[in-house]
């Protein structure tokens, strides 16, 4: 009996150190903080302006973000790159749109709203990267960027005048996805948008959704702490107005001409009946002269 209380006493402490390991250790399958990963805190992407150009435009592509925690974001890097062109034939990577017929982000911007402190850089190929550094709660950045479009060059031009020929701008509909990586309370947190993963990769994450995820997404499997949106704009040939306006004025013509023709068979007006008759006239000798140049040797 003695032998048995002993036991007792020496493995009751092992016992409760071990039930209070477990309770201190987070589960395995969440790796996200419910809090900075909740959709209504994460910061806001919003105020997005696309451009919508014509092959050798350029447009101003900008959006703003909100730091919606109550707590500061140190060590801020946002990142946007065009990652997919897509028109009503199909879609394809970037990487897969031939060099000179890709647009270009050539200046990127960003510019801190409370105090207008502005930062500018010049971005290279498809990629813009942006460093504000610390957010404070509820404070937001304007991020701007400029997008070069290509003009195809003529055959004239390319081959008599000796330029480059370059394919220019392929038209559709081209993505943007972004990247956002911040210090929260000491602890180093990234987010990305849709563009990031395949299609795959993110049903797996939409479909096996464990109770509580936030969005109903699953971030474990994905590997964020968060999901931001994507954003596009285009780049689009404008449709030619000169068969519209020929269709307006030939519809114009006929209508006229049935106007005066109904008037004509009605008999309402006699000098409208005398001057078409001259007008034939007219056209006939106009036709006789002609007939008669012809038959000249």
């Amino acid at each position: 009996m003695r032998r048995r209380v002993a036991t007792q006493m020496v493995f009751r402490p092992v016992v409760a150190l071990l039930t209070l390991a477990l309770l201190l250790v987070p589960p395995s399958e969440a790796d996200w903080d419910p809090y900075v990963s909740h959709p209504g805190y994460i910061p806001d992407f919003h105020n997005f302006t696309t451009p919508q150009m014509t092959p050798g435009e350029s447009g101003q592509f900008t959006l703003e973000v909100t730091n919606r925690y109550a707590e500061p974001l140190e060590n801020v890097i946002v990142s946007m790159d065009i990652y997919m062109r897509a028109d009503i034939e199909g879609s394809e990577v970037i990487d897969a749109v031939a060099a000179d017929a890709r647009p270009r982000i050539t200046e990127g911007c960003w510019m801190r709203l409370s105090n207008n402190e502005v930062e500018c850089d010049t971005p290279t190929g498809q990629r813009a990267t942006f460093s504000p550094g610390t957010l404070a709660a509820g404070e937001a950045v304007r991020f701007s960027t400029e997008i070069q479009s290509t003009e195809e060059r003529s055959w004239l031009r390319c081959t008599l005048l000796g330029s480059r020929c370059d394919a220019g701008t392929a038209e559709g509909t081209y993505f943007v996805r972004f990247m956002l990586e911040f210090d929260h309370n000491g602890t180093a947190r990234s987010m990305l948008s849709r563009g990031h993963w395949s299609m795959a990769e993110w049903e797996t994450a939409t479909t096996d959704v464990p109770d509580g995820a936030p969005g109903n997404i699953n971030l474990t499997a994905l590997g964020v702490d968060g999901v931001i949106p994507d954003s596009s704009f285009g780049v689009k040939e404008p449709i030619p107005k000169w068969p519209l306006y020929v269709m307006i004025g030939l519809t114009v013509m006929f209508a006229g001409l049935a106007v005066v023709f109904y008037l004509e068979e009605e008999g309402t007006y006699p000098g409208l009946n005398k001057w078409l008759q001259q007008q034939r006239g007219k056209l006939n000798q106009l036709r006789l002269r002609l007939k008669h140049r012809e038959r000249r040797p």
